[in-house]
């Protein structure tokens, strides 16, 4: 009976991260939750999510500044991403290098860790510079639409 108790929670904890909500078809860029996770909805086609900013060049495509934006915003996603593995990847190095050390020179340990914990801390803040700019384009292509036309 607890089995099924808990089994029953972890399926409404699933569940609730999703929502079955479509906006209306509109050339505007709008985010919504597909299976647990933010994605960019435009014209009734899904283009990807912020996570990495998969999709969001092709959505914002006739903007020039729009796409700049999703282009940096992607990128800086991309490299902080790649960054925080590598600098994982170099302070579990680290600590091998000091387990395997023990009693002797631990210097190499410690400049592994030392620089895997820089290149987290990096990837980290390109992470969180990355999503403004991913957002950035969508606003700029969405108030783009509302620009008057110039002759």
């Amino acid at each position: 009976m607890n089995r099924l108790l808990i089994l029953a929670g972890a399926l409404s904890l699933v569940t609730g991260c999703s929502s079955s909500y479509q906006p209306a078809r509109s050339p505007r860029i709008v985010t919504v939750m597909e299976s647990g996770m933010p994605t960019f909805v435009k014209d009734g086609q899904s283009y990807g999510s912020p996570a990495f900013g998969s999709g969001l060049v092709d959505a914002v495509q006739g903007n020039p500044r729009a796409t700049q934006q999703a282009r940096l915003g992607r990128n800086l996603a991309i490299g902080g991403f790649v960054l925080d593995l590598a600098g994982l990847g170099t302070e579990v190095a680290g600590f091998a290098a000091l387990d395997a050390h023990r009693g002797g020179d631990q210097s190499l340990g410690l400049g592994l860790l030392v620089g895997g914990l820089g290149g987290v801390l990096v990837g980290t803040i390109l992470l969180l510079n990355a999503q403004p700019h991913m957002y950035d384009a969508v606003n700029i292509y969405n108030d783009g639409l509302d620009a008057p036309k110039q002759p």
